[in-house]
C-alpha cells in the first residue's frame, strides 16, 4: 500500500522568480498602448478607404458608384470628425480608467503555472481506471500487458503511474515523481492556445453581444433611434468619406417632425444598409 501512495504522489512545481515584464515601447506603457492602437488602426483603415475612393482604386469591386453613392449621405466631414472624435475620447477614457486599475504585468511564472496544468492532467488520470472499469476493462491487467511495450500507455490505463519517469529534487537532492512527456505537453496546449482562445472568444462575445442590445436599445427608444441615425450616417461618412449627398439630413432633420416613426424607420434602415454595404466594399 505503502508503493501505490507513493507512486501517485504528484510532481513537485518547479520554483520561479518574477519580474517586471518590459513595455513594447520604452516611452509608453503597454496599459497604454492598449487603447491607442486600435484609434490609431481606426483612422489608417479609414486614410486607406479614402485613398482607394479618391484615386478611384479597384473600381471593378465597388458595390455602388460614386455617383449613387453621393445621393445617399449628407453628412459633412466635420460631422464625421467631430463625431468619431467625441466618440473616441470618451473609448480612451474608459481605457484609460481600466488601465490603472490594471495589475502589472510580470514575467517568470509561465513554467509553474504550465506545470500546475499538468499536475491537473495528472489528478484526472486517476479516473480512467475506474472509467474502464464501468465498461468492464479490466485496466490494471491491461496497462500490465501493454507495459513493455507502450510504457506511456500503460501509465495512462494506470491511472497516471509512471515508475520510470523520476527527477532529483534540487532542494534537498532526493528523487522524486516527474511529468510524462505527454502530461507536459498536453498542459503547454491548455495554458498557450487553449485558455488564450477561449478568453479572446469571450472578450469577442461579451463586446458583440453589448453592441447588438445597445443597437437594439437604439432601434426601441424614439431619442436613441434619432442619435443612432446620426452615428450610422457618420460611421459610413467615415468608412467612404464622400462628398454630402441628401439621405441623412432627411433622416434626422426631416421637414415633417409630426411623420411617422415608421417613415424614418425605414429611411434609417437603408441608410445601415448602406453603411454595411461599405464594409463589403472588396467582398463583391
Amino acid at each position: 500500500m505503502a508503493n501505490l501512495t507513493s507512486s501517485y504522489d504528484l510532481p513537485p512545481l518547479p520554483a520561479y522568480t518574477l519580474q517586471r515584464k518590459p513595455d513594447i515601447l520604452p516611452w509608453l506603457g503597454d496599459q497604454h498602448l492598449a487603447y491607442l492602437l486600435p484609434i490609431l488602426a481606426y483612422w489608417g483603415v479609414s486614410m486607406l478607404f479614402h485613398l482607394i475612393d479618391e484615386w478611384d482604386l479597384f473600381p471593378q469591386y465597388r458595390l455602388h458608384t460614386p455617383a449613387e453613392v453621393l445621393k445617399r449621405n449628407h453628412v459633412s466631414r466635420w460631422e464625421v470628425f467631430r463625431d468619431v472624435i467625441i466618440q473616441q475620447i470618451i473609448q480612451s477614457a474608459v481605457g484609460w480608467l481600466l488601465a490603472y486599475f490594471e495589475p502589472e504585468a510580470f514575467l517568470g511564472k509561465e513554467e509553474y503555472d504550465v506545470a500546475v496544468w499538468a499536475q491537473r492532467v495528472r489528478i484526472a488520470e486517476r479516473a480512467i481506471p475506474a472509467v474502464l472499469g464501468f465498461a468492464g476493462v479490466n485496466a490494471a491487467a491491461l496497462a500490465q500487458n501493454v507495459a513493455k511495450t507502450h510504457p506511456l500507455f500503460s501509465g495512462v490505463l494506470a491511472g497516471g503511474q509512471y515508475p520510470w519517469s523520476r527527477q532529483t529534487l534540487l532542494a534537498d537532492g532526493a528523487v522524486g515523481p516527474a511529468f510524462a512527456p505527454w502530461e507536459l505537453l498536453v498542459a503547454r496546449v491548455i495554458y498557450w492556445a487553449m485558455i488564450p482562445a477561449l478568453q479572446f472568444g469571450i472578450a469577442i462575445l461579451t463586446v458583440d453581444t453589448w453592441q447588438y442590445f445597445w443597437h437594439r436599445a437604439m432601434h426601441m427608444n424614439k431619442w436613441l433611434y434619432s442619435m443612432d441615425a446620426v452615428l450610422a450616417a457618420s460611421s459610413y461618412q467615415l468608412i467612404r468619406l464622400q462628398q454630402p449627398s441628401t439621405l441623412a439630413t432627411t433622416v434626422y432633420t426631416s421637414p415633417t417632425p409630426t411623420a411617422p416613426f415608421t417613415t424614418i424607420h425605414s429611411k434609417v434602415s437603408y441608410s445601415i444598409r448602406l453603411e454595411q454595404a461599405s464594409a463589403t466594399y472588396f467582398l463583391a
